[in-house]
């Protein structure tokens, strides 16, 4: 990856951390670690969802409860629904991860 596409991926890293702890902050039925704890993973997976150059992080919903990872969206190929899911379950925290991801007209 050159450093122009770099470049152009640290405001979604940026965005995606931003919007996952504020979400994740907002819900009242957990305890305030383990809201964190779940804001944090989200970030994290979101942020290596934007990292790779292959992935389009905007179609892939990244939702976490207690540790457990639900995925959710459409991409164009099986591969890239392969690396997210992976992506999740290399994420420290997480015990549990559903890939509902749907191959289809995604990017």
């Amino acid at each position: 990856m050159n450093r122009n596409q770099w470049m152009l991926r640290v405001p979604v890293l940026c965005l995606a951390l931003i919007l996952a702890l504020s979400l994740g902050a907002c819900s009242s039925t957990k305890s305030p670690g383990q809201q964190v704890d779940d804001a944090a993973i989200t970030a994290k997976i979101k942020a290596k969802l934007a990292a790779d150059g292959d992935i389009n992080p905007f179609n892939i919903d990244v939702d976490t409860n207690q540790g457990e990872v639900v995925l959710q969206g459409v991409v164009k190929k099986e591969d890239t629904r392969r690396k997210a899911e992976q992506y999740a379950r290399d994420t420290d925290g997480v015990v549990r991860v559903r890939n509902l991801i749907k191959v289809g007209g995604g990017t």
